[in-house]
């Protein structure tokens, strides 16, 4: 027990030296910089702070997290420091341009295995490379546990995710009508316990640990992966879009699990698995695409009524319960079908508002409250029209 002690300390400490952990951080920020520069450009106003890209993911990170390390340590999965080392690297490649697309395990872990594959056999002639041997000896069926696992992460991320998380943007459509679309975009830090060659742990038990590299200690190291995504949704509510991504990517997601558990007695079938996760995963966010580009946007101009875009947190819209998609159809008793009738009708009674709005079940509900001084002349909602810059060019031209 004293042991297991000792390499749990190492293996929070190492924890704090992995340069990924403070990449994650560095990368939100960047994303979230990025993304604030254009609400200011499109909407006059930033309107969600910083870091929201990795807000409300803690519990999914914490569950997984220890999920993970119990299966990793209970079974015995060991990990040599190369192949650690090499995925937190390909993590920080494909995600240095600050997107989130290229964070799914499929291409992580998928770059990380190709470069696993080729590696060995150039390096072979090189004696001298230290790592040559951990190299030519990798827990390949290990990696693909954990893609599938990865893949189940990313999906329950997908499904979880509300409205207030998806971030509006108004865009031309191809007409030359300003729509608008929502950006789905997420990113979460999973720590989970793996074993590594060398430590102070031995083994328990004849059949443990079950996949295992060379070695007859181990040491405990608590790692910090990435996760994420990122997808435009323009011809469906951002929440529906969101779900039939996520049902789509958990599909393959136990798929990639079968294959992986299939490799543990036919090797092969790891590089069947990760071929299987990568051009899936990309097939997923293809069809998506096409699909969502055949259907008129969502977000577009109406004669019924005006569709909301998105709310400002923390304003009147907010406290009123006002969500994305529903519509607006009357203010004050006037009909409203745009932007400008919309803040015309609000002027007829400075001191109260009546708005009529259909919600996302087709029903119509009835919301009032008072008007103070210093509220937001459109209570915070966002709609789809003429983007602020444009707006300001005019002006100024």
């Amino acid at each position: 027990m004293e042991e297991w002690l000792i390499e749990l300390a190492k293996g929070i400490g190492k924890f704090f030296v992995n340069p990924l952990l403070y990449w994650s951080v560095i990368l939100v920020l960047l994303s979230s910089i990025n993304r604030i520069k254009k609400e200011r450009m499109q909407f006059g106003a930033k309107i969600f702070d910083a870091f929201t890209e990795a807000k409300n993911t803690w519990q999914v990170s914490l569950i997984a997290g220890i999920v993970l390390s119990a299966i990793t340590v209970g079974a015995g999965i060991v990990f040599s420091y190369p192949v650690v080392l090499l995925l937190s690297a390909v993590m920080i490649l494909l995600s240095v341009a600050a997107r989130f697309t290229l964070l799914s395990s499929a291409y992580t872990f998928g770059l990380a295995y190709l470069v696993l594959l080729i590696a060995p056999p150039l390096l072979e002639a090189n004696t001298d490379f230290v790592w040559i041997e951990d190299l030519q000896t990798i827990n390949i069926t290990g990696l693909t546990v954990l893609l599938a696992a990865f893949l189940m992460i990313e999906s329950v991320m997908l499904l979880r995710i509300t409205t207030p998380e998806t971030y509006p943007e108004i865009v031309k459509g191809s007409r030359g009508k300003w729509v608008g679309q929502h950006r789905l975009k997420k990113m979460a830090v999973i720590p989970f316990f793996t074993l590594v060659p060398a430590g102070l742990i031995e083994p328990f038990a004849a059949w443990w640990p079950v996949l295992h590299i060379h070695g007859e200690s181990y040491g405990l190291i608590l790692l910090p992966l990435l996760t994420g995504f990122e997808q435009v949704v323009k011809g469906f509510k951002p929440i529906v879009g969101s779900k039939k991504i996520g049902r789509s990517v958990m599909i393959l997601a136990f798929i990639t699990l079968g294959l992986a558990v299939s490799s543990y007695y036919l090797p092969v079938m790891s590089l069947v698995a990760f071929t299987v996760a990568l051009i899936g995963r990309e097939l997923i966010s293809y069809r998506f695409r096409i699909k969502d580009k055949q259907k008129q946007p969502y977000f577009h101009p109406s004669a019924k009524g005006l569709l909301i875009l998105g709310i400002v947190p923390g304003t009147p819209a907010d406290r009123l319960g006002m969500q994305v998609g529903e519509q607006i159809e009357k203010v004050n008793g006037q009909k409203v079908t745009n932007e400008q009738e919309f803040y015309s009708a609000l002027q007829r009674n400075s001191a109260f508002c009546k708005l009529e709005v259909r919600d996302n079940q087709g029903e119509l509900r009835f919301l009032q409250r008072a008007m103070y001084q210093g509220d937001p002349h459109e209570l915070g909602i966002l709609f789809a029209k003429e983007q602020y810059r444009v707006r300001k060019q005019k002006k100024s031209g």
